[in-house]
């Protein structure tokens, strides 16, 4: 799989503002740090970063927290079509990878908008993967894509447990959300579960209640000499700098979600 040009362009616009890269990986259990390679538009996971280290060698202590929910507004009430994929989409996000049924027309002609729900985050400060890095044995990975810089570190990974949907306004008497036949509408299968959490608010999660990452925050790993190097900010005059003095996270691509090759 490869990059995709995302539809979703105010959600991934406010996750690259606040410095995450959106992913599409439908993996649960993911903690960093990780090393990835980016080569040929193509984001590769190769695996924990402790794989790469002695044996013996220890993870030094994660960050963890809550963050802000995170919102997308669609303001198309005519393109049920879009929302529905945007739905498809963020329901991955959340571990729902099979092909749900999405029926979503008893919301027509009203404003629709998403939600990731009890948003967490799991990081590592950049100065310990500084000191991580003494060790480092990238063992198979070829010399050449360590030359090019195509190795990288995700350092930080955003998790969301639920996923909501609310209409602008209440549903009217005859399609009130908690009179509506969900299941009629919409199918999640055996991975997630669907419930009506009020009169215009509908609630996705998966059943088995493990959080997938949705997004995080990468940063390019360079060998100088024999010396490794973790850049999790922006080289000045990089071309997504406007000032040059300005630091700003690293990304990968702005504007796109990445779709995540597991090597």
């Amino acid at each position: 799989m490869s990059i995709t040009g995302c539809r979703n362009d105010a959600l991934v616009t406010l996750l690259n503002s606040v410095g995450y890269q959106p992913i599409l990986l439908p993996r649960t259990g993911l903690t960093p740090p990780e090393l990835y390679i980016y080569k040929n538009d193509k984001l590769i996971r190769r695996g924990p970063l402790l794989d790469y280290l002695p044996d013996g060698a220890t993870m030094p202590e994660l960050n963890r927290g809550q963050l802000d929910n995170i919102e997308h507004h669609r303001t198309d009430k005519k393109s049920l079509g879009v929302a529905a994929s945007f739905l498809g989409d963020a329901l991955k996000c959340i571990g729902i990878t099979s092909a749900p049924k999405l029926d979503l027309s008893f919301a027509r002609d009203r404003d629709i908008t998403f939600s990731f729900d009890d948003v967490t985050y799991v990081s590592i400060d950049s100065s310990k993967v500084d000191h991580m890095l003494d060790k480092l044995n990238t063992g198979a990975i070829p010399k050449e894509d360590i030359a090019a810089g195509y190795l990288h570190i995700a350092y930080d990974y955003a998790y969301a447990g639920s996923l909501s949907m609310r209409a602008a306004t209440a549903f009217d008497t005859k399609t009130e959300a908690k009179a509506l036949q969900i299941g009629t509408y919409i199918d999640l299968g055996t991975q997630g579960q669907v419930s009506v959490k009020d009169d215009s608010t509908i609630s996705f999660s998966s059943k088995n209640g493990a959080n997938a990452a949705f997004a995080c925050k990468i940063g390019r790993l360079e060998k100088r000499g024999k010396k490794w190097s973790f850049f999790p900010e922006e080289d000045a005059g990089d071309s997504f700098l406007s000032d040059e003095n300005q630091k700003e996270p690293y990304l990968l691509e702005r504007g796109v979600v990445m779709l995540v090759e597991e090597e």
